[in-house]
């Protein structure tokens, strides 16, 4: 039996129709995977956007608080290696550049070493120079044996206040030129104040009587002092000034040549040519030497020695050693 048609349901509008607990529960976790995935996606990202994920790590999943720390140490690390190796780069070019202009920086200090000790050089000079740093304030005199030093000192005393380096020979040889016993000089500058002059004397060689008095002559004809008769020194018989004499010349010369222990000996010698010069002994004024000239003197000293042996103190006697290897004895005068 049919049922009599009931009224259509009226659906209230009043409450909402229920979704389904599956259809509700999808959206749902879908919504909350994307929730919870993205963050932890981001966080990743920026800790090492180049680096490729760990294996055993899936692509997009959290890391966690350990991982997370051993990632950073790795990274770390990889950093740490990567400035060692720019460092070793940096070094090794450094030196290829040292390498290639080691040439050019030694021709450079060479240059500023030379360049800063000659602008100290001339710097010290000019110092010495013109300023009072190594002013004379004493001079020495040395080598006197005739002269005095205040004598000395006196003449050259205008030196006194001038810088040791502009002092030369030329000022000296001016103030010393009145002093006839002076043969030679020579300086010593004593810094920072001292000069010291070193006198050489006139050595007199022999006695030459001038206008009856008798003087000591030094070998170049310089008239030196006055001398008694009784002078050890040889007499030397010359006719005008020694130091324009010839015949001078050449006594001096066989002089000079004489040994050692024959000078002392001798009493008087005269030159009347350059081959003729004789010789006269002390103490015995009847003995002379025909000496010759000046050469072979060591083997005319020793012909002499061994003529003289042979013959009597007493006797007149010439000996005539001008030619040593043919020598003479005459006696008599002659």
């Amino acid at each position: 039996m049919k049922r009599p048609n009931s009224a259509p349901r009226s659906v209230s509008n009043d409450r909402p129709a229920r979704p389904s607990a599956r259809a509700a529960a999808k959206p749902a976790a879908k919504s909350t995977a994307k929730a919870s995935v993205k963050p932890a996606a981001s966080k990743a990202t920026k800790i090492s956007p180049k680096s490729s994920p760990r294996p055993g790590v899936r692509p997009g999943a959290p890391l966690s608080n350990q991982r997370l720390k051993q990632e950073q140490r790795r990274l770390s690390a990889l950093a740490r290696i990567d400035r060692r190796a720019s460092r070793s780069r940096t070094r090794e070019q450094l030196s290829e550049i040292r390498r290639f202009t080691q040439a050019s920086r030694t021709r450079r200090i060479v240059f500023l070493s030379l360049l800063t000790s000659v602008v100290a050089l001339v710097g010290l000079v000019l110092a010495t120079m013109f300023t009072p740093m190594m002013a004379i304030e004493s001079i020495q005199v040395t080598g006197l044996h005739r002269l005095k030093a205040a004598q000395i000192q006196a003449a050259v005393k205008g030196l006194i206040g001038k810088p040791l380096t502009m002092v030369d020979e030329s000022q000296l040889e001016s103030r010393l030129s009145g002093f006839s016993l002076i043969e030679s000089f020579s300086t010593v500058s004593l810094p920072p104040h001292v000069l010291q002059l070193n006198i050489q004397e006139r050595q007199p060689i022999g006695v030459v009587s001038v206008a009856g008095n008798s003087y000591l002559y030094d070998a170049a004809g310089v008239q030196i002092s006055p001398v008694s008769n009784q002078s050890k020194y040889p007499l030397i018989v010359v006719n005008g000034n020694p130091a324009h004499s010839a015949n001078y010349r050449e006594a001096v010369d066989v002089l000079l040549a004489l040994p050692a222990s024959l000078y002392p000996s001798v009493s008087s010698i005269q030159a009347t040519t350059k081959d003729d010069v004789r010789l006269t002994l002390r103490g015995v004024s009847n003995r002379q030497i025909l000496w010759g000239d000046s050469s072979q003197s060591l083997l005319k000293s020793k012909v002499l020695a061994a003529l003289m042996k042979n013959v009597k103190h007493t006797a007149t006697v010439t000996f005539d050693v001008s030619s040593p290897s043919a020598p003479a004895v005459r006696y008599g005068s002659y």
